[in-house]
């Protein structure tokens, strides 16, 4: 038998993409079409990536004062009623001054609040948010975020159903939040009533109006209890609960914001221009506008998110409990959305018109081309 031939062991061809490079490649060599392919192929384009998503820090800013008093003077031409509309349309945000609601109240209903968060962690799960509730409390996947930051919304009083599903998990502190948040609401229905009405005034809705669909639209309202980390806030954190309100502010319509800031520090504001922070006044509420409210203008108001923080300057342990009032009046939206796709409609009657037209075209047409062959 004679002996089988041995296998050549041959080294294989260079990798064309470890092996190639353009300066191994004679650029000369135009006539290898390899080489070319190669040349071209190596290339990686230059990426001009963006150096940050968020802005690293927030600017310092200086809201604009409105004066609640001389705004309840029913003069719209005043000058605080400009002040507000120019405030509006200019940062979406300002602070209200002199706004008349006792500090007794607002103390009876934090609380009433900072009881909620005193639940044991089982508790707290069970009254969490869900598809089905939309009220309770906002938990995260994390694990040890429970102890830190917390939020927990309240639904308009008119949301009973929800309410009593929470109440049996939570009887005497839901009882005792609804006593004492009634009075509250009424005083700040009433505040986002005048505002409102001064905010729309260029868009020709009368009070009667906005009174009428703010009463068949309520269901949408909510105020959301935020209890701020003991051990202060910083700007990671900061920046995460933006985010985080911005992508929820997606789904969750609103035509104002009215934030009660407790003791906290800072206020921090996100638009489309940027990221901002001021020291707010502690008697103030700071108002922002939403995106109704920019529906309803045409976008000459502009609609932003705030959000208040806690700057600790020490090892302070006690937490803080701020308030956001989203008073949202859906049947605004709604109704200027059916009245502008009213006007891009056409009637039947219109429609037949049209089809008539152009029938009586293609006989003239059809008899003229025939006439001219």
């Amino acid at each position: 038998m004679l002996p089988l031939p041995h296998p050549e062991f041959r080294a294989p061809p260079p990798s064309p993409v470890a092996g190639a490079h353009a300066h191994m490649l004679d650029p000369a060599d135009d006539d290898d079409e390899l080489a070319g392919f190669l040349i071209h192929s190596l290339r990686v384009p230059k990426l001009s990536l963006p150096h940050r998503i968020f802005p690293q820090e927030a600017t310092p800013w200086d809201p604009p004062d409105v004066d609640f008093r001389q705004l309840i003077s029913r003069e719209d031409d005043a000058p605080e009623a400009e002040l507000l509309k120019s405030a509006a349309s200019a940062f979406g945000c300002f602070q209200l001054v002199n706004h008349g609601i006792p500090p007794g109240l607002i103390a009876a209903v934090e609380g009433a609040a900072a009881s909620a968060f005193q639940l044991p962690p089982g508790a707290k799960k069970k009254a969490a948010r869900s598809p089905d509730r939309r009220c309770g409390f906002e938990l995260e996947e994390e694990e040890g975020v429970l102890g830190e930051a917390e939020e927990f919304l309240w639904l308009c009083p008119s949301a009973m159903r929800e309410r009593k599903e929470l109440a049996a998990i939570w009887p005497q502190g839901c009882r005792d939040l609804r006593e004492n948040l009634e009075g509250l609401w009424r005083e700040i229905e009433n505040i986002a009533s005048r505002i409102e009405e001064v905010l729309l005034d260029n868009a020709n809705m009368n009070a009667q109006l906005l009174k009428s669909r703010r009463e068949e639209a309520g269901d949408g309202s909510s105020v959301c209890f935020h209890k701020h980390a003991s051990n202060g806030s910083h700007s990671a954190g900061i920046k995460h609960e933006l985010l985080r309100m911005l992508v929820r502010s997606w789904s969750c319509s609103c035509h104002l914001s009215l934030h009660l800031l407790g003791s906290a520090s800072e206020f921090h504001v996100y638009s489309k221009r940027g990221w901002y922070k001021f020291c707010p006044d502690t008697a103030a509420i700071i108002v922002t506008i939403g995106d109704q409210i920019q529906a309803c203008s045409g976008g000459f108001y502009k609609h932003v998110i705030g959000k208040p923080a806690v700057v600790s300057k020490g090892n302070r342990q006690d937490s803080i409990i701020s308030m956001a009032f989203h008073c949202a009046h859906q049947g605004i939206v709604d109704s200027n959305t059916s009245h502008s796709l009213e006007e891009k409609t056409i009637s039947l009657g219109e429609q037949v018109m049209i089809a008539a037209f152009l029938a009586i075209a293609y006989y003239i047409v059809t008899f003229l081309c025939g006439g001219s062959v």
